[in-house]
């Protein structure tokens, strides 16, 4: 691949099934502020958590060739569900452009600091998938993990409750069982729950360490391109783009409270 000595300013191609991976966008910006990004969020056919494998295969893959065909140098999976079943396409079509998953990030960064009891929250389809569980124990198989599914917490998020005392009280209940197998790091296994944070933070105590999804991926994200010789220079000023196949009222103002900025304009493609 030849790349520009003064770097490469090709963008970040970043994707989700809906909303929630803006999240990912926001800690991106965060931790490479010279990196132009966009973003596609495939917000006609949320949610996905409900769709068959294969019919979950066929929209990464079509968001896929999309991104590619844009010129991304690297390619993130935000979404937990389509990394859990499909990043296989995703690496299979990159042609040699990296990619990389929010899955993937996460279980290094709780492997390289556990202690030996990992807990893992997520929607129902990612805990069911037990994708976090099989890539910790291939990392590490001398680990325990425990996982609770936590599917209150995507509409909570959504309808802005980030520290109401219905979401307290939820996230009371679901993280009982789990702390009480004594873990000592805790995965956000949604990139919907970094909005929680604080609150989860609340919940567990001190000495509990949160696994951030979307952090995680960021730094994953940081080294990857380092590692690749891909890095911009900042030669040009970044830039972000926001592409999605719907957008329901409430995209806008969802969509600016996981990014904690104006999205600006929003492009939207028919499919």
């Amino acid at each position: 691949m030849n790349v520009p000595a003064s770097g490469d300013e090709r963008p970040i191609g970043v994707f989700d099934s809906g909303i929630g991976g803006l999240t990912v966008v926001r800690a991106l910006m965060e931790r490479l502020p010279l990196e132009s990004i966009v973003y596609f969020g495939d917000t006609a056919r949320v949610p996905y958590g409900v769709k068959s494998v294969a019919t979950i295969e066929h929209f990464t893959a079509q968001i896929t060739d999309f991104l590619l065909e844009r010129g991304v140098k690297m390619l993130v999976i935000a979404c937990n569900t389509m990394a859990a079943v499909a990043a296989h396409v995703v690496t299979a079509r990159a042609g040699g452009i990296p990619a990389i998953d929010v899955i993937e990030a996460g279980a290094r960064a709780a492997v390289a600091g556990s202690r030996g009891r990992i807990g893992i929250i997520g929607t129902p389809t990612t805990v069911n998938s037990n994708a976090y569980a099989i890539r910790i124990h291939e990392l590490n198989p001398g680990l325990r993990v425990y996982s609770m599914a936590c599917p209150l917490f995507v509409p909570l998020v959504e309808e802005g409750w980030l520290d109401h005392p219905v979401t307290r009280l939820t996230a009371q209940e679901y993280l009982r069982p789990v702390l009480a197998e004594e873990v000592d790091s805790l995965v956000l296994g949604c990139t919907h729950y970094p909005l929680l944070k604080p609150l989860l933070r609340d919940v567990v105590g001190p000495s509990l360490r949160l696994i951030d999804s979307a952090s995680t991926t960021a730094e994953l994200a940081a080294q990857t391109l380092q590692d690749a010789g891909l890095a911009a220079s900042g030669a040009t000023p970044a830039r972000y783009r926001y592409i999605v196949t719907d957008v329901p009222l409430r995209f806008q103002t969802i969509g600016e409270r996981f990014l904690g900025r104006s999205l600006g304009e929003i492009e939207r493609v028919d499919w």
